[in-house]
């Protein structure tokens, strides 16, 4: 039921809408306060934001400002309100009230928990709601959230154009079952509000009414892909920060793949490499060298200076001899690396120069193809005009056949190919240069650190205990304990990319798991019989612009489509009207065979929109009385000839609801 109430100078103007179950159909004469029915309706909901982005008020002035009375007055209205009476599919019912004029702001909706309209005077529990503002849909005082549950649904988080995911939104859903008689019936399936930046927001809308599963599999599809994606960042970070570590240790990694992989013993081929001279070393293999060098020198007695002056003094050359050497090497590293990035930054500017030529190429291809001209250039004629060109500088002899731009393009594109390869080899080639600088970087810095500790040794006190030897043995064991933290760390790192990596596996098993077609059989049988339906009554409602037969629901937008296509401007205005018509109650009647989201509710404002033919109109009202056999409820409110209508509804199971004068009358 619903109840609109004004109150004025002289007394209290309203009315109260009964809707029974089925089909209810209610006249008014045109400006009689039909529509403020039914926008009183959505008004009462909060649901205005369907009609405009604008939150102002969607009723017309009998309900804000002023009325008009059967005996030609105006009233002016001094306080307004809309209540609404709701029973959901559990049997819960409630009233929902809502200020249109007056102290109370409009955005406070007030519920009562029981049927405060049809069972006055009973005392029920009251509670207040909010709307409009922020939070209204998710917040538990939102009342749009209250309302969710109370019509028992779920509805799905989305995408959004300018931002994450957002829930949708009630304004985006009521559309496809209460079609207002503004702007409701410019659209099939309809007209749905899209400021709110829902990506795909008529699909949305529909497979969360039909309840389909082709959005879960494309966000479970979507929400896989990022999984693995993050696992593959997560995955590359953790490498780079071990090669850093590894690096400022003189190593490098080795055998790590560059991104997650399934295979379980790809991990165990991991392993860090130490440089050794030119070499580079397995680093347990140089983990017991140093071992084995530090138990040495710890079983040996420390000699003193004067006995090891000559030893030193070798040493100190040893040393100097392998700096030389190691300094030679960087030099040769430095300027090979020099070489080479003069070599790369070459190879990126021929690759930049091939991708501008290979566009041009395909620019003369396409205007050939869009010409019809597709003759294979010559050096005799010119390309653009076709004239002869015999005047030129160059030996006639020397000309031969210029290649085909179809050749050409394929020419440039293996080399365009070829100098790619080239490019990701040399990239490949300065990182491991980099490697190598780095571990002579550290040798020399050691070996700098032991020439000087040495040549102190050579002008210390001859009794004094060797530091040198003291300072091997310490650096040996230091040694030892920095090749042992290396490889913790990188145990520790190969562990936790152990996990990335059976993570890694358990997401490609379910993205196995989720089939690749993009509609379930479940949702397949759904539009079948959608298809069928919208059929049925397209032809039932007088549908004439082709055979009924030839319509079907499209896979990809929901929409009516024949052979493939949408159906868009073909169509007269009247069966427009018709096929908004069959595909309405198409909704609404798919949900008594199969399981969906839809509230068993169709609302239309003025359905005979651009004079579609009493025969039709005829045939929509006995199908949509229909509705009362499961249980369903159709609203029907229009201003067709009185006597033509009654003649219909006579025949038919039905309630009617006439105003024979304005729909607010003053109330005793």
């Amino acid at each position: 039921m619903l109840r609109l109430r004004a109150i004025a100078a002289e007394g209290v103007y309203g009315t109260d809408v009964p809707f029974g179950r089925g089909l209810t159909v209610l006249w008014a004469d045109n400006t009689k306060g039909k529509s403020t029915c039914m926008q009183g309706m959505l008004y009462a909901l909060g649901l205005e934001r369907m009609l405009s982005p604008r939150r102002e008020i969607p009723l017309p002035h009998a309900m804000t400002s002023y009325l008009n009375t059967d005996d030609n007055r105006r009233i002016e209205v001094l306080e307004s309100s809309v209540s609404l009476e709701l029973e959901n599919r559990e049997g819960q019912i409630i009233t929902v009230n809502r200020s249109v004029k007056g102290s109370t702001d409009t955005r406070l909706v007030t519920v009562d928990f029981g049927p405060a309209l049809t069972h006055e005077g009973t005392p029920l529990r009251r509670q207040n709601f909010f709307v409009l503002d922020a939070g209204a849909a998710q917040r538990e005082d939102g009342f749009h959230h209250f309302l969710e549950g109370f019509l028992g649904w779920s509805l799905p988080q989305v995408r959004r154009y300018d931002a994450p995911e957002t829930k949708l939104y009630m304004e985006t859903v009521f559309p496809l079952f209460w079609v207002e008689q503004k702007f409701g019936w410019s659209a099939i399936p309809a007209a749905i509000p899209t400021y709110m930046r829902i990506r795909e927001v008529h699909k949305r809308a529909v497979e969360f009414i039909m309840d389909l599963d082709v959005y879960k599999l494309e966000m479970q599809r979507e929400r896989l892909s990022e999984r693995i994606a993050s696992n593959a960042k997560e995955w590359s970070t953790m490498r780079e920060e071990l090669e850093r570590f590894v690096l400022r240790g003189g190593g490098r990694v080795a055998a790590l793949s560059e991104q997650p992989i399934a295979d379980p013993d790809g991990l165990g081929r991991a392993h860090i490499q130490i440089a050794d001279g030119a070499e580079w070393m397995s680093l347990s293999v140089m983990v017991s060298r140093y071992r084995a060098s530090a138990a040495a020198l710890a079983s040996a007695a420390i000699p003193a200076v004067e006995d090891q002056s000559s030893e030193v003094a070798e040493k100190v050359q040893q040393l100097s001899q392998r700096v030389d050497e190691l300094n030679a090497q960087r030099i040769n590293l430095h300027n090979l690396q020099q070489l080479k990035s003069a070599d790369m930054r070459s190879l990126e500017r021929r690759i930049d120069t091939l991708d501008d030529d290979l566009a041009k190429n395909l620019d003369v291809q396409k205007l050939q193809r869009y010409s019809g001209i597709v003759a294979t250039l010559t050096p005799d004629r010119c390309p653009t005009c076709e004239q002869a060109l015999t005047d030129t500088l160059l030996s006639q002899e020397a000309l031969s056949a210029v290649m085909p731009v179809a050749d050409n393009i394929e020419y440039i594109r293996s080399q365009k190919k070829m100098f790619e390869d080239i490019l990701v080899r040399e990239e490949r080639e300065a990182v491991a240069r980099t490697d190598h600088l780095a571990a002579i970087n550290k040798e020399l810095a050691d070996n700098y650190a032991q020439i000087r500790l040495l040549r102190a040794e050579l002008v210390a006190p001859g009794s004094n205990p060797s530091a040198a030897v003291i300072e091997e043995r310490i650096r040996t064991e230091a040694k030892v304990r920095d090749l042992e933290g290396l490889q913790s760390v990188f145990d520790e790192v190969v562990e936790r990319l152990q996990g990335l990596q059976d993570a890694y596996r358990t997401l490609l098993k379910d993205r196995e798991e989720i089939s690749d077609e993009k509609l379930s059989p479940k949702d397949r049988d759904k539009l079948r019989l959608l298809t069928e339906l919208l059929q049925r009554q397209a032809a039932a409602f007088g549908f004439s612009t082709f055979s009924s037969r030839e319509l079907s629901i499209s896979e990809d937008s929901y929409r009516p489509e024949k052979e493939g296509f949408e159906i868009g401007f073909e169509t007269s205005a009247s069966d427009a009207i018709r096929l908004k018509w069959a595909y309405q109650l198409s909704l609404l009647e798919l949900a008594n065979v199969k399981r969906t989201n839809h509230p068993n509710l169709l609302i239309f404002d003025e359905p005979r929109q651009q004079s579609s033919s009493k025969v039709s109109f005829e045939s929509l009202l006995k199908r949509a009385a229909e509705s009362r056999r499961h249980d369903q409820q159709v609203i029907f409110s229009t201003s067709e000839d009185l006597e033509t209508l009654q003649r219909i509804t006579q025949q038919i199971d039905c309630g009617e609801v006439i105003f024979p004068g304005y729909i607010l009358q003053k109330l005793e």
